[in-house]
């Protein structure tokens, strides 16, 4: 039988480029353990690496040896003893190597080349988050007989089951990939149990299990464990096991998504993968912290966000009950046949490593590939991916992710089996009523097509407060009125399936530096050390989560200067009553929230209490005679500032002349010409190189605002007037 041996303490890391390392040497470099990210915020490194182990082994003429690499971002070859052993494209999803016929009795040295350079065409090439680089996840030294499952077949364990049940009858499809001999001279036993206790067993590749308890979302999340037994000659010599679960899904494009017949509207959100003080590198504990925040907000669905995600998280999300949408990180599409090549390994890896899980019931195979301009051989290559995902899996929904670039009508809408859009009316672009207007332009013209929402939210810092929140001011009032506004919008709407929160956390994104906060997007409803609930996580857990609360908004806005103010309390239930100053206030709530107009203030501390059945919460509001400035966000490298522009001759007109380029296209357009992109590359070279891997649907001055490139207004003045002069 197998044995798996953990591996990963005692290594060394440098950084180093490729053609510079002898992999027959011992490096002298930095200890470290796995798993490992060269990562830091002060320093981005994309390029070259180097990773060693030097191991001291027993050679055992009987025994299969496999090095099994959780995620290696993102591209690597390994060597071992100076000889080329294997090599993988892609930083997430799981690879082994067989090492039987290299190793050797004694000390051994595994040379481990990784790089995140950009030459290499391997998603994902863009994205507004950061490519980590390292040995981010776990590494094992597996030991089988030499007849065994086979450990390399697409990372799989050589063990691939899929679930479904109709009608009270499960059935399960297996399939197995043995090394070292014909499957036709091994016999596999499948064993179904039910904690300790066997429920049945099969030689069959696919059977039926009559009866099964039906893993059921967040209502139950029953699993049972399959394991294939490999026998040879009468002998069992290898054996693996999953965890699997017996459900049924479907979609309707007016009804929305189903699970186990019965309507569940999906209320989501989306996760990367880092974690502050480790980045990528997390573990199993960051993992649990996370899903349990994910489970007290009340959440249903995650949408595992834009990569692959570690296995152990796939299955707590099976543990916990959440409705799961998997995808591969195909961010940016171009016509590079290796990069599409590559796109499909990716998506193979994915499925098979993971169509166990019930939890994924959405296989992604898209994210914003229009984001620098839709054509026509997206559809193509799109259909293709499709094609592959149902090859693989038929009893899992496909899945896109578009944004607001690509129109209603587009051919790109019509590939998937479901479609879901990014959107940030009222962000970004546009105002929140115009999430409801698309919504209902959407569904008009692919009645059909069942839509969900992949993203939507806006940045905050929770230093920042106002009793008058507007755009841009990143206060957390603002991102509050903005997730309180829209949801009901995506909640309302029958035929919209479901909706993810951009994000659950705040995460990394080396070229932002909004609202003071550098190397973060700040969309999250919780900080990205997992310490601060923001008040949008409130409001969320009042709208989806069954246990009772009451909870004060705006708690960090200590210090107000207003007699009278309004107070905002959260809860879930109908609702909730506030104590001040002696005085009852009561009021019914209403979209997650109780609201008290005028409630008076007396000068110093004033305590306010709430209460709502058997939950209470507190809070202790300041008054003073002058306004706290500290709460008011003042940029601290301000930069490009257009409305100061006016002030000189040139009217707006004159400025941003109708018909031309200027800092107000959008990225899209001035990609899409050679000599705008000349122009910016020439001016501001950081600049040119940052929005080629930067969201493009929004304008260049607004990515100013975020990005915060470091030149005068003078400088801004002279990219914009030489864009000027370039025809639309």
């Amino acid at each position: 039988m197998s044995s798996i041996i953990n591996w990963n303490k005692h290594w060394i890391f440098k950084k180093e480029a490729w053609e510079n390392i002898d992999a027959s040497q011992v490096i002298d470099g930095e200890k470290v353990d796995l798993p490992h990210t060269w990562y830091k915020d002060d320093d981005y490194y994309q390029g070259d690496a180097v990773y060693q182990k030097i191991f001291t082994y027993e050679r055992k003429d009987s025994k299969c040896t496999f090095v099994k690499f959780y995620g290696v971002d993102k591209v690597c070859r390994i060597f071992l003893n100076g000889k080329e052993v294997g090599h993988h494209e892609g930083g997430y999803n799981i690879f082994a190597i067989d090492l039987t016929d290299e190793i050797i009795d004694g000390q051994n040295v595994m040379t481990v080349l990784v790089s995140t350079d950009k030459k290499y065409q391997v998603s994902p090439i863009s994205g507004d988050f950061a490519v980590f680089g390292g040995i981010h996840r776990k590494v094992e030294l597996i030991e089988t007989s030499k007849v065994c499952f086979d450990r390399t077949y697409f990372g799989t364990d050589g063990f691939i089951v899929k679930t479904t049940c109709d009608n009270g009858v499960g059935k399960i499809d297996a399939k197995v990939v043995v090394h070292g001999a014909e499957e036709s001279a091994c016999d596999i036993v499948y064993t179904i149990y039910d904690g300790d206790e066997i429920v049945m067993s099969s030689r069959e590749n696919s059977f039926t299990f009559d009866g099964p308890k039906l893993w059921n979302g967040l209502d139950d999340t029953y699993l049972y464990t399959i394991r294939a037994t490999l026998i040879v000659d009468g002998d069992p010599v290898d054996c693996v096991e999953k965890e699997i679960g017996f459900r049924n899904i479907r979609m309707d494009a007016n009804e929305g998504f189903f699970l186990n017949g019965k309507h569940v509207k999906i209320h989501g959100v989306a996760k990367h993968q880092d974690t502050a003080g480790v980045f990528s590198a997390a573990t199993i504990e960051h993992w649990k912290q996370d899903m349990e925040l994910i489970h007290e907000i009340g959440a249903n669905g995650v949408r595992l966000s834009h990569y692959p995600h570690p296995q152990e998280v796939y299955s707590l999300c099976d543990a916990y009950g959440f409705v799961v949408w998997a995808e591969i990180p195909l961010l940016k599409l171009t016509e590079d046949e290796g990069l599409f090549e590559n796109a499909k390994l990716q998506l193979k890896e994915m499925i098979l490593q993971n169509m166990h899980h019930p939890s994924i019931c959405f296989w992604g195979i898209q994210n914003e590939i229009a984001i620098y301009g839709e054509f026509p051989y997206m559809k193509e290559k799109m259909d293709v991916l499709n094609e592959i995902a149902h090859e693989l899996d038929d009893t899992r929904f496909s899945v896109c992710a578009n944004l607001n670039v690509v129109h209603s009508n587009s051919n790109l809408n019509q590939v998937t089996d479901a479609t879901a859009y990014n959107i940030y009316y009222g962000w970004y672009y546009g105002k929140f009523e115009d999430h409801g207007k698309f919504l209902d332009e959407f569904h008009r013209i692919n009645p059909d097509m069942p839509l969900g929402i992949s993203e939507y939210g806006a940045d905050t810092n929770t230093a920042f407060h106002s009793d008058e929140p507007k755009v841009n001011d990143y206060t957390e009032e603002f991102q509050a009125l903005y997730h309180e506004t829209v949801y009901p919008m995506m909640a309302e709407r029958d035929f919209v399936w479901g909706s993810f929160v951009w994000n659950m956390f705040d995460f990394t994104s080396p070229i932002r530096q909004a609202a003071n906060i550098k190397n973060r997007n700040i969309k999250g409803l919780v900080t990205f050390d997992r310490q601060t609930r923001k008040d949008s996580f409130y409001y969320y857990r009042a709208m989806w989560s069954k246990e009772p609360f009451v909870h004060f908004a705006s708690k960090r806005y200590v210090n107000r200067s207003n007699e009278f103010i309004s107070v905002k309390v959260y809860s879930n239930q109908p609702e909730v009553t506030i104590i001040i100053n002696g005085l009852e206030y009561t009021q019914r709530v209403e979209n997650g929230s109780a609201i008290f107009e005028n409630v008076k203030l007396d000068m110093g501390e004033n305590k306010i209490v709430a209460k709502a059945g058997i939950s209470v919460d507190e809070v202790i509001f300041n008054r003073q005679s002058e306004a706290d400035e500290s709460y008011v966000y003042v940029d601290q490298n301000p930069g490009l500032n257009v409305r100061n522009w006016f002030l000189d001759e040139q009217s707006e007109s004159e400025l941003f002349p109708e018909g031309f380029l200027s800092i107000r296209s959008t990225i899209n357009d001035l990609l899409a010409s050679d000599e705008a992109t000349s122009v910016i590359d020439k001016r501001m070279p950081d600049v040119g190189k940052d929005i080629r891997d930067m969201v493009g649907t929004f304008s260049l001055e607004k990515f100013f605002s975020f990005a915060k490139p470091d030149y005068t207004e003078e400088e801004f003045k002279a990219l914009n007037a030489e864009l000027t002069k370039i025809a639309l």
